[in-house]
């Protein structure tokens, strides 16, 4: 990921969204934060080729500092992102690191290959932990969030990535969660920090158009079908009840769609997680 901007922000997720980017170098590196200005403010602060940090506004007169990590695997470079968060981080304001540590902790963090020992890099990172009052808060899920992807004999599995939060926002957040997700088409797994509950989402009673549905040659036919039935009345009239029937048939055709389609997505994800569980275990997967 070398090159990242606005117009690919807007592509992918849209306009509502801002960003700082650190781009790679070659295949190892490169950071993208995204956040919603509608919902929060984000300033950068720092950034370095191991790091992005800023500050994160979560209500009037309350912040948190936020660091973005994908840590280099030599010890030595990556002793520079604990000490530089360390020197800019603001004592008394609440702190969240977040991202690939490149480095693990203790043995039930790795399976397969070499045995781990506590070694001067584990112990870099005890140290960051403790000056700046961080505590692992643990998490739900997978218990590696990444693997080597060999062949089962010479596959290795570790605890690479990880949130370290403020022991203070534990204790305001007491239903603070950490997942690690599935992994898919990657070395690593997604793992996602949850603050709140679920919110409901609350839908609107407009019906719009989706650009999506035109890929569908079921929509198509729908429209087609819909547009040809006879109506009364005067020409505005008449093409306000082909808009309003049309609409309202591929928007309950889409709701089915998209049943479907996420349906068929769960079961495939129970799949994968409950054979990726298997294979994190301690037998592990067979070969057959």
């Amino acid at each position: 990921m070398e090159l990242f901007d606005r117009k690919d922000v807007d592509r992918l997720i849209g306009r509502d969204w801002d960003f700082a980017f650190q781009p790679s170098i070659g295949n190892a590196g490169g950071i993208l934060v995204l956040w919603k200005n509608s919902l929060i403010s984000f300033q950068v602060l720092f950034k370095a080729k191991q790091y992005i940090m800023g500050s994160l506004k979560i209500a009037e007169d309350m912040y948190w500092e936020i660091a973005v990590v994908y840590a280099d695997k030599d010890r030595y470079t990556r002793m520079a992102v604990w000490e530089d968060i360390s020197k800019h981080h603001t004592r008394d304001v609440p702190l969240v690191v977040g991202g690939d540590f490149n480095c693990i902790m203790a043995k039930e963090e790795k399976k397969g290959g070499k045995a781990f020992h506590f070694n001067p890099a584990a112990n870099d990172i005890a140290s960051f932990m403790l000056a700046n009052d961080l505590v692992d808060p643990g998490y739900i899920g997978l218990a590696f969030t990444w693997s080597n992807n060999k062949d089962i004999r010479s596959r290795i599995f570790s605890r690479l990535d990880r949130f370290l939060l403020s022991s203070s926002i534990l204790d305001s957040f007491q239903g603070l969660k950490v997942k690690h997700l599935i992994r898919l088409a990657s070395d690593h797994c997604p793992i996602l920090c949850s603050f709140i509950g679920e919110v409901k989402r609350v839908y609107s009673h407009w019906i719009k158009f989706e650009d999506v549905w035109a890929s569908y040659p079921m929509a198509w036919q729908l429209v087609k079908q819909k547009w040809q039935v006879n109506d009364v009345g005067t020409e505005s009239v008449k093409l306000q009840k082909k808009y309003q029937r049309t609409l309202k048939a591929l928007f309950f055709w889409s709701k089915n769609k998209i049943k479907e389609l996420t349906q068929l997505k769960e079961d495939l994800d129970r799949e994968i997680k409950l054979l990726q569980e298997v294979e994190c275990s301690p037998n592990g997967l067979s070969e057959t």
